[in-house]
């Protein structure tokens, strides 16, 4: 009896050794728009409280956009690369994908991309009891999804047997995202996309682009997805707006909104997530933009009298 309890005991120490706890955090973290803002800055702190061992940065890192150039976006991303670095050091990985933001730049962003953040656009790592596939939304226009690439990291994933976990930039469906349109731009693009992650049993997507937290639920022939932005690291605020568009099929449904700086915690359990969004206060967040509330100010002034 004795050998049959220490057998078993050196068994669960064997599987624990060679994949890891069953029980972990990684973290997602959106549209951090340095130097445009440093929520950042308050976010890594709790990041490591918090002991997470992945963070998915979803897109949007720096400023960048289409005023400004290669050179520009080197420094920005070296600033973003500071600011992040006590993740780094702490042994935190790190997975990132670009935004509108970083694909706008002018001259050649994604020689900058590869050389500063990722050699791939598109993003595959296997971690423990999950594969993480970040999907790069601009290789083959802006606002898609590279299906074909997808298909394939799909039956590499196939074999691995674990959880799988997509992310990107673009929100699949424009569900109070404030921009009228997301991925849902391509129908089309945006379905295959989504029957892939339907197929291979994914439970949720995560997102940014939009600067809220942003909870939906999608179901589509017998699957429930959530899909879920996670904007909140130092844009300006956005409010929900728009409502449901391009469902095409899909039941989309609204469940929690608040456009509010902040993260999102994911706590791995087994074959179970449970995310939760954290809120980290920053004072220096507007609600819109400098230049919109300086244009605000300029009309008021014109109709004072």
């Amino acid at each position: 009896m004795k050998k049959l309890i220490f057998t078993a005991i050196f068994f669960s120490m064997s599987l624990v050794m060679a994949f890891g706890s069953n029980s972990w955090k990684f973290a997602v973290v959106g549209d951090t728009h340095v130097p445009n803002a440093y929520t950042i800055k308050k976010i890594v702190p709790k990041l490591l409280e918090d002991k997470v061992e992945v963070v998915l940065f979803v897109g949007d890192l720096v400023q960048g956009g289409k005023g400004q150039n290669a050179e520009g976006m080197i420094k920005e991303l070296t600033e973003w690369k500071k600011l992040t670095k006590p993740l780094t050091d702490a042994g935190i990985k790190i997975l990132a994908v670009r935004g509108n933001h970083e694909a706008d730049v002018k001259g050649n962003n994604i020689v900058v991309w590869k050389k500063m953040i990722s050699p791939e656009l598109n993003v595959l790592y296997f971690y423990k009891n999950i594969t993480f596939v970040g999907l790069d939304n601009y290789i083959n226009g802006e606002q898609t999804v590279d299906v074909e690439w997808l298909s394939k990291a799909f039956d590499t994933i196939n074999k691995k047997g674990s959880i799988i976990v997509p992310f990107g930039h673009e929100p699949a469906f424009s569900c109070n995202t404030f921009h009228p349109e997301c991925l849902d731009a391509n129908p089309e693009n945006r379905n295959e996309f989504w029957s892939l992650i339907e197929k291979y049993g994914a439970k949720y997507y995560f997102c940014g682009h939009t600067h809220q937290y942003n909870l939906s639920q999608i179901t589509h022939n017998g699957n429930t997805i959530q899909q879920i932005i996670c904007g909140g690291g130092g844009g300006f605020l956005q409010p929900k707006k728009g409502g449901i568009k391009e469902t095409q099929g899909y039941d989309v449904k609204s469940i929690e909104i608040k456009s509010e700086t902040g993260y999102l915690l994911v706590d791995v359990n087994d074959d179970k997530l449970s995310p939760k969004w954290v809120h980290v206060y920053d004072k220096n967040v507007s609600t819109r933009p400098d230049n919109l509330r300086r244009k605000a100010k300029v009309r008021m002034q014109k109709h004072t009298f």
